[in-house]
């Protein structure tokens, strides 16, 4: 991939918000017995639809026919009529077919949005990393007072995201409800990537400690050799040197003895 399609590819501010924004049109359209949410979710995946199609009309403006970038554009083409049908649905209740689809599509979009945010949070971007797990620790906590009966305080909605998020399961608080056990799932699968470029992240730091000593001591040899080299040099030269003075010096010894 070129610099320009690769440009092109991380700065997507619409597409970014599109996809976050179908996380809240799932669980308003998931609460189908309340009108208000229902009408509010489907407005939101309209909503991603219309962000999506600007998107990629811009991006299509900007790259050349055979670009690179079309490989993703399938997958946005995707999740931009998964949102038109998901917005088109009017059932109060969701069939098994219907549960299956919205699934796979929340797994699509959830597979995007990790590759459009993976430049963001790679190796050697700690503190990235820790922004992004406290913004999805505060966000979840709110997921989870919205969609789980059982919560019923802010507070009681973050310590059960950390649990969900770190798989420690003590216990206390579980999900019950098909909206928070759905939610629940991709939060797990979300802890699981940030833990792993977080170890990837403090392997990478101290494995580059570890080169940057060894290229240290490499230098330091390599200075070493080569001025052992030089001092070799020196001294062949000058023994090179003596030999081609010692048969002239030789030489003028004899004839001063004949004389």
């Amino acid at each position: 991939m070129s610099k320009s399609d690769a440009r092109s590819q991380s700065s997507r501010p619409l597409l970014l918000l599109a996809l976050l924004l179908s996380i809240p049109a799932f669980y308003m359209m998931l609460n189908n017995d309340v009108s208000p949410y229902r009408d509010t979710g489907r407005s939101l995946y309209v909503l991603v639809a219309l962000l999506i199609a600007v998107d990629m009309w811009r991006l299509y403006r900007k790259n050349p026919p055979g670009s690179q970038y079309r490989r993703l554009a399938v997958v946005d083409l995707l999740i931009l009529f998964g949102a038109i049908a998901s917005a088109w649905s009017y059932e109060s209740s969701w069939h098994f077919t219907e549960w299956l689809f919205r699934l796979a599509y929340c797994v699509v979009v959830f597979l995007r949005l990790s590759v459009l945010l993976a430049r963001y949070v790679g190796p050697h971007k700690l503190l990235q990393i820790g922004v992004f797990a406290l913004f999805v620790l505060a966000i979840a906590g709110e997921g989870f007072l919205l969609l789980e009966p059982k919560i019923h305080t802010y507070a009681d909605g973050v310590w059960l995201a950390f649990l969900t998020v770190a798989t420690l399961g003590y216990g206390d608080l579980v999900p019950s409800v098909p909206g928070s056990r759905i939610f629940a799932v991709f939060i797990v699968l979300l802890g699981y990537a940030l833990f792993s470029i977080f170890t990837a992240s403090i392997s990478a730091i101290l494995v580059g400690e570890d080169e940057k000593r060894l290229r240290h001591e490499l230098h330091m040899d390599t200075r070493m050799l080569r001025a052992e080299i030089a001092a070799l040099r020196g001294e062949l030269r000058d023994a090179l040197l003596e030999k081609r003075h010692l048969p002239a010096t030789s030489g003028e010894d004899s004839r001063q003895e004949e004389a």
